[in-house]
This record gives structure tokens, sequence and C-alpha cells, in this order.
């Protein structure tokens, strides 16, 4: 039964596909399931430069349907070189699932 839910667990995933135009980014989570899901979703973006810093937060409730990749959210940021910038999304079923990825700005730790 352990081995069921290991399988079902490393077999559902979020990812990031990720746009850039100049110094505009597009990020968009994305998230594979094995089951039909109703989640609740949470997004938390952070960026810190120059010009100073910022933190957003989204929350919502989404319907995945299973073995199907779903974009969660869009989210276009203007990054100036300098910049660290984070995101981190969280889904869950309030249950059995809770998934969390985190996308850093390529080249920033």
């Amino acid at each position: 039964m352990h081995t069921l839910i290991l399988l079902a667990a490393l077999s559902n995933q979020l990812s990031f596909t990720t746009q850039q135009q100049g110094n505009i980014y597009t990020i968009e989570p994305v998230a594979t399931l094995t089951a039909d899901c109703q989640c609740a979703m949470k997004l938390a973006a952070t960026r810190a430069g120059a010009g100073g810093s910022s933190t957003s937060h989204q929350r919502s409730t989404v319907f995945i349907r299973a073995n199907e990749p779903s974009k969660l959210t869009t989210l276009s940021l203007n990054i100036d070189p300098g910049d660290t910038v984070s995101i981190t999304v969280t889904l869950s079923d309030g249950k059995d699932l809770h998934l969390e990825k985190q996308w850093v700005m390529p080249g920033k730790i």
C-alpha cells in the first residue's frame, strides 16, 4: 500500500514554463496530476532590485484533470539585470496531495 502512495506522489508534478522578451518574463506554473483534483493553489512572488522590493500573493481554487498539464496562472514580470526574483507555488487538495515548487531567476541563487 505504501508503494502505491509513493508512486502516486512521484507521478504528480509542478513545473514552470518561461518566456523572455527583453526584460519581460512570462512565467506559468503548470501542474500534471495522476487524479482529478479540486485543489487550492497559493503563489508567492518576490522581487528585489535597485528600485526596491515587492511581494505578491495569489490564492485560488483550481480544477485539474488527471494526466493533463494544467496552467495554474500567468505572471508577467519586468526583471532588470541584478534583480533577484523567486516564485513559489503550492498546490494542495487538503488531504493527501501537497506539492510545492520554487522558480528562481536563472543565474540567481
